[in-house]
């Protein structure tokens, strides 16, 4: 666990109250520690224009701080004194463009050899009248190829956006019913987290902190893996309902704005963790479409590791059934929410419905005690104590 205080939503944190909360947490033996001088790590989202108070707060309590000033250029920031390091909020791609690791490279470059806090993002929808935010960045592939951009650029820490932020339906925890009233408070026009689980983003976690750990070490040795395939796609096509006047983009962030189809496609996506290449089949309602080879598949010469692809709605509508198989034996078929123009208020909703399932044969499979609940426990406590491999998101706002 580690604190990252929130200068946008509720404004500026006084010194004093940031000093009594920090010395009320940091001392928790759960409390992540930066290895090397066992500092308590302390974050932000945003509050550069505060960023003179962390001498006065530094010198009473003697943090390792790695901020997000993503609206600041980085050169300008990664030099002060107080800062230690910073971290690059910024885990989507602008538009239509393919996601970029140019950012996070000048991060990097004007750190040196400060540590860099690399951000890690699944999908971002949000339409919240309250905070008049009605958006939606690019997802679709985006789970796959950023964890890829991570293995690449192996950056000292990855912080994943995020673990329960409903509202910006980026969560990769579980749905708790009773954390979902922020959806009446924030006057959205209906509840677009609601039966849409994300829980199977996290089925392969361990594996991919398990390649970005040796990758660091450089152990070219292959890791061993639990077997199963993800999938993760829109219910509503984008034709067949209103877009709720969602943009691609917006200008809170001055970018141009576009059409939310122009964005997110209507596409089934799937991972599949494998110890050799498969063959994968989508089914809608009834109506099968194969994939004549994978988008992308693991690096030259192994035939282990994740292989990821997508086929295309193509108006169909129904059940979905995906099938992977090899040498015409089923490996693992997954059984996911049916595509529907049945769209509540008629409002498209832009948040996915993501499912899991192992292969037969894999650890999971055959573990009894394997079932989505245990399996959330056993994947949230890799994540909460992975030290200096993943932080989860953690924003503390005071009331």
């Amino acid at each position: 666990m580690f604190l990252s205080l929130d200068y946008s939503g509720d404004g500026h944190w006084p010194p004093d109250q940031v000093v009594k909360v920090l010395k009320k947490y940091t001392k928790h033996e759960a409390y992540y520690k930066h290895e090397a001088d066992n500092k308590p790590l302390v974050s932000t989202f945003e509050g550069a224009q505060a960023s003179g108070d962390w001498a006065q707060i530094k010198s009473k309590i003697d943090c390792f701080f790695v901020p997000d000033w993503s609206s600041v250029d980085p050169k300008k920031t990664a030099s002060k004194k107080h800062v230690d390091g910073l971290m690059n909020w910024s885990s989507w791609p602008n538009g239509t463009d393919v996601m970029s690791t140019a950012l996070d490279k000048e991060y990097m470059d004007a750190l040196g050899e400060k540590p860099f806090i690399m951000g890690v993002s699944p999908w971002f929808y949000t339409n919240m009248i309250r905070w008049h935010k009605n958006w939606v960045w690019q997802g679709d592939d985006l789970w796959y190829t950023r964890w890829q951009q991570v293995l690449d650029l192996k950056p000292e820490y990855v912080e994943l956006i995020s673990w329960n932020d409903y509202g910006e339906s980026h969560y990769i925890g579980p749905i708790h019913p009773g954390s979902l009233d922020v959806f009446q408070y924030a006057q959205a026009p209906f509840n677009y987290a609601e039966g849409m689980p994300h829980d199977g983003w996290r089925a392969f976690l361990p594996y991919l902190i398990d390649q970005f750990k040796r990758g660091k070490r450089n152990d070219d040795e292959e890791a061993e893996i639990d077997a199963g395939l993800v999938a993760w796609y829109r219910v509503n096509p984008s034709s067949r309902c209103e877009d709720g006047r969602t943009t691609g983009n917006t200008r809170q962030q001055d970018q141009p704005t576009m059409a939310p189809e122009k964005v997110l496609k209507d596409r089934v996506f799937f991972s599949a963790l494998l110890d050799a290449p498969a063959e994968v089949s989508v089914s809608i309602g009834g109506k099968e479409s194969s994939l004549s080879q994978w988008q992308y598949k693991p690096k030259k010469g192994s035939r282990q590791g994740l292989y990821h692809g997508s086929v295309p709605m193509n108006d169909r509508m129904g059940d979905v059934v995906i099938t992977l198989s090899r040498d015409g034996e089923e490996l693992a078929q997954l059984k996911g929410h049916a595509i529907s123009d049945d769209c509540e208020k008629n409002l498209t909703n832009w948040n996915p419905w993501v499912g899991h399932v192992p292969a037969k044969g894999s650890k999971k499979a055959s573990d009894k005690s394997s079932s989505n609940e245990s399996a959330a426990v056993r994947v949230s406590m890799t994540l909460t104590f992975a030290g200096a491999v993943v932080g989860l998101t953690a924003c503390l706002v005071l009331a």
